[in-house]
């Protein structure tokens, strides 16, 4: 029965988040949907998997023996207590620090609000996950190392990690909807987050004007009223769009001049109202005059939700990894910025593995067989975890400054910390302390 009621509460989120996703996509993705890039093509697939991932894990479940769903349930319980936990935590402290925001950027600050945390939700997880994971796993281990649990299950012939291979499991199925979130939806939420919270508005609500600059077509987009995020299709008012040759950078050639602008998502067309078009002439030639059309529909490649995104600054955590991609495939950019983008892909991918990494580091540092408590290795757990945190940051940096290769860069930390982890599970299977090992290695003994 729980497995039938995860598979239609899968199927109910499927058949309401992939059409939105697809949707979504026309807004974002420029051209048409059958020539949208592979990278592209892959968030509606990826939502799918992700909205069917509980009942992945009930099906694993259902297969386990009385041990193992013991252990399942022990560790599900505690790492989602701990990632609720956390989560309250982190809404909290954000809402008290932009609450005055919201009451004097909304009329309904309430209701903004809500919706708001919600779109951060996969930005939030994405923060939190790997060391919910980490906590949760100390949690079940210590408590069950404390009851002398785990001493009797391992009497029954299975080794720890054996033991173990059930949070490994269900650590394994949380691992890949954190990199789902990675993939779009947590740097959507950012992207958001920065339009919603840093962008301006007029006295009369609209949004202030904005410079959009697009690299792929050499045009300038100029809006005194452009559309907002929550009503990308809303029409935008007062442009003026300036066309560049682009064999010939800097070579002006174009300009519109229109009251109004909407987008038109079957054609992916423009149509502009009381347009003036001036074309610029080459040098020599006598320029033409204004031309007025009182409506023109124009192929721009440009979409609305590409014109309204720059106003957050262009931050990378703000760009989703199939856009990183694509940036990094087409070579565009400087070269500080190119390092910049191809780290910071590669980083999200080793962060992808780093879930499984502080697994391995939370259960050797939470499982004792001695007469003492457990909050030595947890301390020294927490400790690592914030190291790797540190790592995580140091690395990234060399990478992006092209002192060292990109992925080098990424994914030293979980190289470094797959060995501590290898080197505490050889410490506690022999039943020493950390100090107890650190003082025979000293002395030269095994």
């Amino acid at each position: 029965m729980p497995m039938l009621v995860l598979f239609l509460i899968g199927t109910l989120l499927a058949w309401y988040l992939v059409p939105a996703e697809l949707e979504q996509m026309k807004w974002e993705v420029p051209g048409m949907p059958e020539s949208y890039p592979i990278e592209q093509k892959c968030r509606p697939i990826f939502l799918l998997i992700l909205c069917y991932l509980p009942f992945i894990g009930a099906v694993f479940y259902s297969f386990m023996g009385t041990m193992d769903r013991y252990m399942s349930r022990n560790f599900i319980s505690y790492f989602l207590m701990c990632t609720l936990i956390l989560l309250l935590i982190y809404i909290l402290a954000d809402f008290t620090d932009n609450m005055e925001r919201f009451r004097s950027k909304f009329d309904d600050p309430v209701i903004q609000a809500l919706k708001f945390y919600g779109s951060q939700m996969p930005m939030f997880l994405y923060q939190i996950l790997p060391y919910t994971l980490m906590m949760g796993t100390m949690w079940c281990l210590s408590k069950l190392s404390g009851t002398c649990e785990i001493t009797g299950m391992m009497q029954s012939g299975r080794s720890l990690l054996r033991l173990c291979m059930p949070i490994f499991l269900f650590g394994s199925l949380v691992a890949v909807s954190y990199g789902i979130f990675g993939f779009h939806w947590a740097p959507n939420g950012m992207l958001y987050r920065q339009i919603q919270l840093k962008q301006e508005k007029n006295a009369d609500g609209t949004a202030q004007s904005i410079i959009y600059r697009s690299e792929t077509y050499s045009r300038n987009w100029i809006i005194k009223h452009p559309s907002t995020i929550d009503d990308p299709g809303a029409p935008m008012k007062g442009l003026k769009i300036v066309q560049f040759e682009p064999k010939k950078h800097g070579a002006l050639v174009r300009k519109y001049y229109a009251d109004e602008a909407v987008w038109n998502k079957a054609d992916s067309s423009w149509t502009f109202t009381n347009v003036y078009v001036h074309d610029i002439a080459p040098s020599g030639v006598k320029p033409t005059d204004a031309q007025f059309y009182p409506t023109l529909v124009c192929d721009f490649g440009e979409k609305p939700y590409q014109i309204i995104s720059p106003g957050a600054g262009g931050r990378i955590d703000a760009m989703g990894t199939s856009v990183l991609y694509e940036y990094i495939k087409s070579g565009a950019g400087s070269r500080e910025d190119r390092y910049k983008k191809r780290t910071e892909w590669h980083v999200r991918i080793a962060r992808i593995f780093s879930c499984i990494v502080l697994i391995m580091l939370a259960i050797p540092s939470s499982v004792t067989f001695q007469r003492r408590g457990t909050m030595k290795g947890i301390g020294i757990a927490v400790i690592l975890a914030a190291l790797m945190l540190f790592l995580y940051r140091v690395f990234p940096s060399l990478g992006e400054a092209g002192i060292i290769q990109a992925w080098i860069s990424a994914w030293i930390p979980n190289v470094v910390y797959t060995i501590i982890a290898i080197y505490l599970f050889r410490v506690n299977l022999a039943h020493r302390s950390f100090k107890e090992w650190l003082k025979a290695r000293l002395r030269g003994e095994a």
